[in-house]
């Protein structure tokens, strides 16, 4: 019994989506139509990736790809520019939650192997930010851009040419925000890349092929399944452990709660003619992505944004990643790690991220309109 109560209260954002898919439940009886609810190829993508990305942190590729880049720079300043810039670029290909988990953890190591670990919370700001507008890029960077890639049937290169311009200016403000606040100081740095195991990593590779195929539309979302659940059978059973099945749940429970409420002619409407012209959808989304995080936002406003807004969503709940610490999933998880290592940093952690992401949001909020 306690290991049922600790899963169901483990994460807050699950917990909060279960109780209000169970309340909308009693106001909507559960019938044949909650199946249409549910976005099974979301569901397939983000479980296929966590098993993948899960497979290849294990292969140490990650620590490997920073630690080459790194090992013949002398300044603290070209050392944090890189491991920022590779934790931007990463954030492109695999989701920004665990691209943060790997390399958030490298840059603690480095700060302190190089006695530098007064610039280690600047730097994992950064970071943060650089996964976050990294990642606002592709389909498969965020769960949010998954969900919103699937829920509206985006075209491919129409996706790309409505975030590129958040990660563009994202990746200017991020270099420029690096190269004054880290100054230029001699450092030793005297490490040796990690052994990789190349034939994993090839196996594991596979696996995340095979979702961007299914992110692509390749393969079906079915087949996705089938492949990743026979090669994670027969090569990595342990990684099945590692999936983070209270993010499935938290959609799952969202897209009850959400298609429930879609059923309330009343909280339609009124909600509905909140989101009726482009800037209102955009403003919008980006003010709830401070109050809910963005991927609670994207699920929960979809349900009432006429397609037509789709790129408005999309580029709100991106930019909504910055602004507050809750604005990402992602930003609370090296959060978790500034409490563990630099607890006294904490305020100072916090005030500064609020400051730096508040005015990357309202610059890029600024560009993305003037081009749009």
């Amino acid at each position: 019994m306690k290991h049922i109560i600790h899963f169901f209260t483990k994460d807050k954002v699950f917990t909060i989506a279960f109780i209000l898919a169970i309340i909308s439940m009693f106001l909507i009886t559960p019938s044949k139509a909650y199946l249409d609810y549910i976005n099974v190829k979301v569901l397939v993508i983000m479980f296929t990736l966590m098993l993948a990305v899960s497979g290849i942190y294990e292969t140490h590729f990650f620590d490997f790809v920073a630690t080459k880049l790194i090992e013949h720079l002398k300044s603290i300043k070209w050392i944090a520019l890189v491991i920022i810039i590779v934790t931007f670029f990463l954030g492109m290909l695999l989701t920004n939650d665990a691209v943060l988990l790997t390399l958030v953890p490298f840059t603690i190591f480095i700060t302190k192997h190089t006695k530098k670990e007064k610039y280690a919370v600047i730097i994992i700001i950064l970071q943060t930010i650089a996964a976050n507008m990294g990642s606002a890029l592709t389909p498969m960077g965020d769960p949010q851009n998954i969900y919103l890639y699937a829920f509206y049937d985006i075209p491919f290169k129409d996706f790309l040419q409505t975030t590129s311009v958040i990660t563009i200016s994202g990746f200017i403000l991020i270099v420029l925000t690096s190269l004054i606040n880290i100054p230029s100081e001699v450092c030793e740095l005297n490490i040796t890349a990690p052994h990789v195991q190349w034939k994993r990593f090839l196996l594991y590779m596979l696996i995340l092929i095979n979702a961007l195929l299914n992110v692509l539309r390749i393969v079906p979302e079915y087949y996705t399944l089938i492949i990743t659940i026979f090669l994670g059978l027969l090569y990595g059973r342990h990684l099945f452990k590692r999936v983070d099945y209270h993010l499935l749940l938290t959609f799952l429970s969202f897209f009850i709660f959400t298609g429930n409420l879609g059923q309330m002619d009343f909280i339609k409407d009124g909600i509905s003619h909140l989101l009726d012209s482009k800037l209102s959808v955009f403003f919008t989304s980006i003010a709830a992505s401070q109050l809910i995080s963005n991927v609670p936002a994207a699920v929960l406003l979809s349900a009432f944004t006429k397609p037509v807004y789709w790129q408005q969503l999309l580029q709100g709940v991106n930019i909504g990643s910055m602004g507050t610490i809750i604005g990402s999933l992602a930003s609370l998880i090296t959060f978790k790690y500034v409490l563990r290592e630099y607890r006294s940093q904490t305020k100072p952690y916090l005030l500064t991220y609020s400051i730096i992401s508040i005015i990357f949001m309202i610059i890029i909020s600024t560009i993305t309109l003037l081009i749009s």
